[in-house]
């Protein structure tokens, strides 16, 4: 009996640990995390953040082109937690939305917001994880081919 309180403390504490240490940031923190100016056409800065979000392990749950909307899901199975802590406890779900908004030929303005179990909340490291994710989509060239040689006697 005395272990079981001892965990259940235990237990306790880490959520509360957890809780205490959200960071709080002002919207131009906010804004600075979340939203980039990309220099890439629409079509190219949609397909780096599909590609993005596939390597980041998200299945793409809604995917508007026209529109400039992309949502991807990946969960986290609690099974272990049910069993041994508690049976209400629910498999945890990641949600990663972007919009990307052209603002001229080659330049558009994305936005990333992110939530766990349909709450929004700022993982920077998930958004940054993005980021880079998309930044090295949009800086990937096609490869130049090589040049072809003329054949002897023809111009």
């Amino acid at each position: 009996m005395k272990l079981l309180v001892i965990f259940a403390a235990l237990v306790c504490g880490v959520f509360v640990a957890g809780c205490a240490t959200t960071p709080k940031y002002t919207q131009a923190q906010l804004n600075s995390i979340e939203t980039r100016e990309v220099d890439a056409s629409m079509e190219e800065t949609f397909s780096a953040a599909t590609n993005a979000l596939f390597d980041a392990g998200y299945t793409i749950a809604m995917s508007d082109r026209q529109g400039g909307i992309l949502t991807g899901t990946r969960g986290k199975d609690n099974s272990s937690a049910r069993m041994w802590v508690s049976s209400s406890i629910q498999d945890t779900r990641f949600a990663v939305s972007i919009q990307v908004r052209e603002n001229g030929p080659r330049l558009t303005t994305t936005r990333i917001k992110t939530s766990m179990n349909g709450e929004q909340v700022v993982d920077k490291k998930a958004i940054d994880q993005i980021w880079t994710l998309m930044q090295r989509q949009v800086l990937m060239k096609e490869p130049l081919m090589p040049a072809t040689e003329p054949v002897s006697g023809t111009k």
